[in-house]
C-alpha cells in the first residue's frame, strides 16, 4: 500500500511511536492468560498471537493521523484517549471470541468499548485496511450516538468504505473506485430508494443488490466528501444527526435542492473519462484487492466482504 503522507509530515507520529512501550505483556483479563498487550501513542492493542504483524503498528498510526484529519470533528476524543483493538488468531477464533460477531463479518466496532475487532489475516496490507473501515465506524457512529441516533446506513457503509484507502490522492486503488468505474449507470438504484435501505432488513437475501448498494454508497460518500468541502459534509453530518432527511441536508448545505438534482449531479460527476483514466493506469498489484478473510477461509470471493457487525441501536 502506498500512502501520499510525507515523511517530514509523519516523523512526530514515528517518533512517538518509536518512544512507546510495544512490550508484549500477558494478562488479557476475561481473555485469558494467552492473550498480550501492545501499546502505541494512540492504541491498545490486545493481541492472541504472540507477535504482531510486521508493519501492523506503524500502519495503524499513519491511519489514526489521515482519520484525525477526516474525522477529528466529529470525535475528538480519539486525541487523547487510546482506541481499543482486539486481534485475534484466526477467523474461527474471533467468530467464537468473546464479542461473537457473524461468520461472514471480517471485523466489528465495540462501541462501549470505543474498541475495534478482527481476525488476523493473509497480510498486514489487508488487515489495515479492515482496521480502518472498523475504527470509521466507531468514530463516526460515536458522532451520532451522542445524539442517540444511528447515522443512515449508507453513509456509514459509505464512509467506512472511502476510509480503507490509504490516502485521498490514491483512490483508483480501492477496489470499491474500480467497481463503481466499471458498473452500468444503468444498473444503480432511485436515489430516493438507495437512500432509504439497509441492506441487513431490506435485501439480506439478495447477494448481487446488497453488492451495488455497497458500491453506490461508496460512489455517493466520495461524491459528497471528496468532491466538497469538510466543513460542508461535518455540516451535512450535523442536519442528518439533528434529525433532517437527507433531502432537507442537502439543500441547506449543499444548495442542492433536490433528490433528482442531487442525482443528476452525481452521475454527470461518475460518467467523467477521467475515472476510467485512472483505472487504466493503476499497477497490477494495485488492482484486485481481497480482504483475506474471505480467501482463508476457503469460500471464494464474495460481495459480502465488507460487512460489518451491527452494534445495538442506542436508546
Amino acid at each position: 500500500m502506498c500512502s501520499c503522507v510525507k515523511l517530514d509530515r509523519m516523523m512526530p507520529v514515528i517518533g512517538l511511536l518509536l518512544a512507546a512501550v510495544t512490550a508484549a505483556r500477558s494478562g488479557a483479563g476475561q481473555r485469558g492468560w494467552a492473550w498480550k498487550e501492545t501499546m502505541t501513542p494512540h492504541f491498545s492493542i490486545q493481541h492472541e498471537n504472540t507477535w504482531l504483524p510486521p508493519g501492523l503498528t506503524l500502519g495503524i498510526e499513519r491511519i489514526h493521523f489521515r482519520l484525525g484529519m477526516d474525522l477529528g470533528t466529529f470525535s475528538p476524543w480519539m486525541a487523547k484517549e487510546r482506541i481499543g483493538l482486539y486481534i485475534y488468531r484466526d477467523l474461527e477464533s474471533y467468530v467464537k471470541g468473546e464479542f461473537h460477531p457473524p461468520p461472514w463479518s471480517n471485523g466489528v466496532a465495540i462501541y462501549d468499548r470505543k474498541s475495534v475487532a478482527i481476525p488476523t489475516m493473509r497480510e498486514t496490507g489487508q488487515m489495515l485496511r479492515v482496521l480502518s473501515h472498523e475504527t470509521t465506524h466507531l468514530l463516526f457512529g460515536s458522532y451520532f450516538r451522542e445524539a442517540h441516533r444511528d447515522p443512515p446506513p449508507w453513509l456509514n457503509e459509505g464512509l467506512a468504505m472511502l476510509e480503507e484507502a490509504d490516502a485521498p490522492t490514491q483512490p483508483a486503488t480501492s477496489q470499491w473506485y474500480q467497481d463503481m468505474v466499471v458498473i452500468s449507470p444503468r444498473q444503480w438504484l432511485a436515489m430516493p430508494r438507495f437512500l432509504s435501505i439497509s441492506p441487513s432488513r431490506d435485501i439480506p437475501d439478495d447477494k448481487e443488490a446488497v453488492a451495488l448498494w455497497y458500491v453506490q454508497a461508496y460512489s455517493v460518500t466520495h461524491f459528497l466528501v471528496r468532491k466538497h468541502s469538510r466543513i460542508q459534509f461535518k455540516a451535512f453530518c450535523a442536519e442528518l444527526r439533528a434529525g433532517k432527511t437527507p433531502e432537507e441536508a442537502l439543500k441547506s448545505v449543499y444548495h442542492i435542492r433536490t433528490l433528482a438534482d442531487f442525482n443528476r449531479l452525481w452521475r454527470a460527476w461518475l460518467s467523467d473519462p477521467a475515472h476510467k483514466r485512472k483505472i487504466a493506469a493503476l499497477k497490477d498489484k494495485d488492482r484486485n484487492r481481497g480482504d483475506g478473510v474471505v480467501e482463508k477461509s476457503g469460500r471464494g470471493d464474495s460481495p459480502f466482504h465488507a460487512f460489518t457487525t451491527k452494534a445495538p441501536a442506542p436508546q
